[in-house]
């Protein structure tokens, strides 16, 4: 019985170990993926639109403050197509505000910018100087795809070989006589 537990068990931890070297060398390779921001910088693209989404609106300038520390943010002018960019913004909560030549237009709600990451917001101007923000969320790998992920995914496989193991062990029944 104790040799059939010490093989069990070796295979478990074999596995084990395999898991974290697999992990001890994916990591620093997935690190490497992706766009190549500053630590802690991410960026923030999209298109303005008037009223409606009818037509895409150039020359406009989109701004965007950190909420926390205040600091902006300002994007070239918009292209023929009503694209911006801005690039290299700190990663945190802002609010954004479009100056167009129709006026100034501000969002009501905040936007998250994740550093590594290009979130993307499309606005639309509303009267009374509002806009209508539609976007999508950053352009990140899916989680089970980054180092974080991989972790789960490996944990949860080497907790379910255990459990595995656990249920299909046999007890042998202990006999007065050896």
């Amino acid at each position: 019985m104790i040799s059939h537990f010490a093989s069990r068990s070796s295979f478990l931890s074999i596995g084990l170990i395999a898991a974290f070297l697999f992990l001890a060398v994916s990591l620093p390779m997935a690190a490497q993926d992706g766009p190549k921001y500053e630590a802690r910088q991410g960026a923030l693209k999209g298109t303005v639109y008037s009223e409606g989404m009818k037509y895409r609106v150039s020359s406009a300038v989109v701004k965007i403050r950190n909420l926390n520390t205040q600091k902006e943010y300002t994007s070239q002018p918009t292209d023929p197509k009503g694209n911006y960019r801005i690039l290299m913004v700190e990663e945190g909560w802002y609010t954004l505000g479009v100056t167009t030549s129709a006026g100034d237009f501000n969002l009501n709600y905040g936007i998250y910018i994740k550093a590594g990451e290009t979130a993307t917001l499309s606005v639309e101007t509303l009267p009374g100087g509002m806009l209508e923000g539609k976007g999508g969320g950053g352009n990140g790998k899916s989680f089970f795809s980054k180092p974080g992920g991989i972790l789960v995914l490996v944990a949860a496989a080497g907790g379910a070989g255990f459990a595995i193991y656990e249920l299909t062990k046999t007890e042998e029944e202990a006999s007065a006589i050896r």
